[in-house]
Formats: C-alpha cells, sequence, structure tokens
C-alpha cells in the first residue's frame, strides 16, 4: 500500500497539532517530579532536625539545612524543648522556595493562568516529644 502526498500532508499536520500537547505534558511531568522530590527532601530535613532539637543537641537549623541535600536556601523555624515542662514538644519548620525549570509556565500564562509557573512555597513540620 503506498501513501499519497495528501496522505504525508494529514501526518504532518496531526504530528503539528499534537506534538505542543505531548511537549507541555512531559515538561509538566518533569516539574512536578522535581517538586515531589523536594518535599520529600524537605520533609526528611524537618524530621532530622526536631531530632536533634528534641534531644536537645546543639544546632538543629544547621542539621536541618544540611539534611536537605539538593536545596538551596532551606528556611528554618525551630521551637525549642522547654526544661521545666516534661510534656513539652519540639518543633521545626522547613521551608524552600521551589521554581520550575520548565517553560510550562510561561506557556500556561498565555492562556490566561498567571499563577501557574510562579515559584512555590513548600514546607514541612516535624513535632517530637522532649527528651533527655
Amino acid at each position: 500500500m503506498s501513501t499519497t502526498p495528501r496522505d504525508r500532508g494529514a501526518a504532518a499536520v496531526e504530528v503539528a497539532l499534537l506534538l505542543p500537547i505531548l511537549l507541555v505534558l512531559v515538561m509538566g511531568i518533569i516539574d512536578f517530579g522535581r517538586a515531589l522530590h523536594a518535599q520529600i527532601t524537605l520533609t526528611q530535613a524537618a524530621r532530622e532536625g526536631v531530632r536533634v532539637a528534641a534531644l536537645n543537641q546543639p544546632n538543629p537549623t544547621g542539621r536541618t539545612q544540611t539534611a536537605a541535600v539538593g536545596l538551596s536556601g532551606v528556611g528554618v523555624a525551630v521551637t525549642a524543648c522547654t526544661p521545666s515542662d516534661p510534656d513539652d514538644s519540639a518543633e521545626v519548620e522547613a521551608t524552600y522556595t521551589f521554581e520550575f525549570i520548565t517553560p510550562v509556565g510561561g506557556l500556561a500564562g498565555i492562556f490566561g493562568s498567571g499563577d501557574f509557573g510562579d515559584p512555590i512555597e513548600l514546607s514541612a513540620k516535624g513535632v517530637m516529644p522532649c527528651e533527655g
């Protein structure tokens, strides 16, 4: 079965219509995967920091930032244990501003969605009973 020039032209039109949709989908998958990885890393870092704070070890902020491997500019807020209250809990909240690397946000802006693609603020909180 041979193809006519008309069939080849129809295939080119189909590719031209579907390729942008496929590219936007792939870019969205890439950025979603990166954001999910950053959230998991931030959660683990907050867990590590609150463990340090609950055991009254020094520098829970530094330990949290060190545990956030691959994330730069992690903000940390620590609520330390009070020695006078045996039922107290330590808290660590870690925040990170995630920025998209693909132009999917700019493409969404063309269609009227101004917020999509803007940097998003990720946060994670760890709470652990005080010990020692």
